[in-house]
């Protein structure tokens, strides 16, 4: 009589083996659509570089990259409107010179 009341392991063996193998086979094919995702949105990004926001941003690394004299708002000044002239100097620049800078102070 016990015979009928036995796990068939058998089964459940073979049910647990397959079920590994195809959540194995679902999370590869998971991790390679997500990777073929991303690959075709970055190459999608590289091929419109015209966009404004990469113009804007390019703009503003060559202004951090050049020496000039700006004209900008005093704002210790008592009068109203008073401007002070700056010069910009490239930011490598800058950061050679605070580091020189604070070496120099104890």
């Amino acid at each position: 009589m016990a015979r009928y009341d036995d796990l068939n392991t058998n089964m459940i063996a073979y049910g647990t083996v397959l079920s590994i193998v195809v959540l194995v086979i679902v999370l590869q094919g998971a991790q390679a659509l997500t990777y073929s995702m991303v690959y075709y949105e970055d190459v999608r990004k590289e091929s419109k570089k015209s966009d404004t926001a990469a113009k804007v941003k390019s703009d503003q690394i060559a202004t951090l990259n050049g020496y000039k004299k700006v004209a900008v708002a005093d704002e210790k000044s008592d009068t109203p409107g008073a401007t002070k002239d700056v010069f910009m100097i490239p930011i490598e620049e800058a950061k050679k010179l605070v580091i020189q800078d604070f070496s120099g102070k104890k």
